[in-house]
């Protein structure tokens, strides 16, 4: 992965836990302190420092996934790519309709990026089946964090169904996902 993806678990820690924290983590990582955003790393530093942080904050690595996609949305696309985001879709449905050539468009600037890939199909106006592709393993919290980060972000509720979650590990994962304007408090 890009060092900007470790560079922004950086940021989360240290925004939610503060500076000593982040230095536990890393250091139980054996990953660096500080990365360069366009500099790819090995996968496995990512991966080593989700486990840390779950050890480290007694949470369960699926729940700082999916925290880490929330925070994503919210602190590093909307900010950093907000005219790619912008360009990406008007709407939720538009949105996750157009990620892969999101990730196309991004490719350009980071050679020999290797994006996952969404099939996203209709079921009725409030409906979506999501079909999630990476030979990356384990990361479907971390996109399930993305959706609900994009909700947040497009002003809709959401639900997300696992269909055969058997399957957690395969390939191809498979999401009903449902949506709806989010209400408004009074």
């Amino acid at each position: 992965m890009y060092g900007i993806v470790n560079q922004a678990v950086r940021g989360m820690v240290r925004d939610r836990y503060g500076e000593a924290v982040w230095t536990r983590i890393h250091t139980a990582a054996e990953a660096p302190e500080s990365f360069s955003p366009m500099e790819p790393y090995d996968d496995a530093i990512t991966y080593s420092l989700v486990g840390a942080a779950s050890r480290e904050l007694a949470l369960p690595a699926e729940t700082i996934l999916k925290a880490f996609g929330e925070y994503w949305v919210a602190h590093i696309a909307t900010v950093h790519y907000e005219r790619i985001m912008n360009n990406s879709g008007v709407s939720f449905t538009d949105f996750l309709g157009n990620l892969d050539h999101m990730h196309q468009r991004i490719r350009v600037t980071f050679p020999n990026y290797d994006p996952p890939s969404f099939r996203v199909k209709p079921i009725d106006a409030s409906t979506l089946q999501v079909d999630y592709y990476s030979r990356r393993v384990g990361l479907l919290p971390f996109v399930e964090g993305l959706l609900q980060g994009l909700a947040v972000h497009f002003s809709v509720t959401l639900g997300i169904e696992h269909v055969d979650r058997a399957s957690h590990r395969l390939p191809c994962q498979r999401m009903i996902v449902r949506h709806s304007p989010a209400r408004k408090s009074d």
